[in-house]
């Protein structure tokens, strides 16, 4: 009897050391020869310092409702890693800005979106700076900015699947959808 008490005295701490120095290793990335398929390119991307809710007091509610896409406002594609605006963006933007500034009664949304190359939060983040460059550009076009809202899909969304230069460029791109109110 004294005997197997004394192996249950031993074994108790031996088991309880052994589940949690495993409980330590879940949700831990593996070693670099792990991600053997994952390209060079993305583990070089920085970090994005988005700041939460800066100007959420200004931006319009997009809740509720169903915001559609329209024909004759046109999607804007980004670089790779990138969220500023080119010229040719910016004069799509601009005949965006007219039809929205002609509809008063309408509430925008613009979507950030992004490639399926690096990590989710990183493409949520750069996909939120994509979004709010295009309104920010809006206003400076004249859009009130209390009937906008923006919000990051990263890469939840893809238009396109392949993994290709042209398919990627498709999925990097702010979209401006609108509803009636």
């Amino acid at each position: 009897m004294k005997k197997q008490h004394l192996l249950l005295a031993l074994a108790l701490p031996l088991l309880a050391a052994f589940t949690l120095s495993s409980c330590n290793k879940k949700n831990v990335k593996g070693a670099a020869g792990d991600n053997a398929d994952m390209t060079t390119d993305t583990a070089t991307i920085p970090t994005l310092d988005i700041q939460e809710g800066a100007d959420a007091s200004t931006e319009g509610d997009i809740r509720g409702g169903e915001f559609a896409a329209l024909e004759t406002i046109k999607t804007v594609n980004f670089d790779y890693d990138r969220y500023e605006l080119s010229e040719e963006t910016r004069a799509t933007l601009q005949a965006n800005a007219e039809l929205i500034k002609a509809r008063k009664d309408w509430t925008v949304v613009v979507e950030g979106h992004c490639d399926d190359r690096g990590t989710v939060e990183y493409n949520l983040a750069l996909g939120q700076k994509r979004a709010k460059s295009v309104r920010d550009y809006y206003v400076r076009l004249g859009v009130p900015e209390s009937v906008m809202g923006t919000i990051s899909y990263g890469e939840e969304k893809p238009v396109c699947s392949e993994a290709t230069d042209a398919c990627w460029l498709q999925n990097r791109r702010a979209e401006t959808k609108v509803k009636a109110n």
